[in-house]
């Protein structure tokens, strides 16, 4: 079973990386969505801040919806969906973010990118691309359909 990390803005177009990935694989699935966002330097804000819980209205309910429908039509490939948030600002402490979640690989699309939800937003595709694990392109999945290449997974 493999863990796949998607960096997410929650929108329909990270739905569609994860179906991809889906519809690309031969084994069971985790998915994982993150979105990344820097920690503070104030010490004003990190003791009266309550951020964390402010990102989770960031995940709109149609977001849910099309992974209920992902879910349903992957079933029994996928085996869970759930969302977890990274907060840093150091490579290492990402990569202990990725372990902790037990991510085999990165899921992203070069073409989407990852837009940001908010001014505390990281750009995530450079981080994702130093964090060594590999990375899946969900754009050359669906080039490699069309051209009856091999799968990635």
């Amino acid at each position: 079973m493999k863990t796949v990390m998607v960096p997410s803005d929650f929108s329909p177009e990270s739905v569609q990386i994860a179906e991809a990935i889906l519809r690309d694989s031969t084994e069971e699935v985790r998915l994982v969505f993150t979105h990344l966002f820097h920690v503070t330097d104030d010490i004003q804000d990190l003791l009266f801040s309550n951020y964390r819980e402010k990102e989770y209205e960031l995940v709109p309910e149609a977001f849910w919806r099309e992974c209920r429908v992902l879910k349903g039509c992957y079933d029994p490939k996928l085996k869970s969906v759930r969302i977890a948030f990274y907060y840093g600002n150091k490579l290492a402490s990402f990569k202990n973010f990725l372990e902790a979640n037990e991510a085999d690989c990165i899921a992203y699309s070069e073409k989407y990118g990852v837009p940001k939800l908010s001014k505390s937003s990281l750009d995530a595709l450079p981080v994702i691309k130093k964090a060594g694990l590999p990375l899946l392109n969900a754009d050359l999945i669906r080039v490699s359909e069309l051209s009856g290449s091999d799968s990635f997974l």
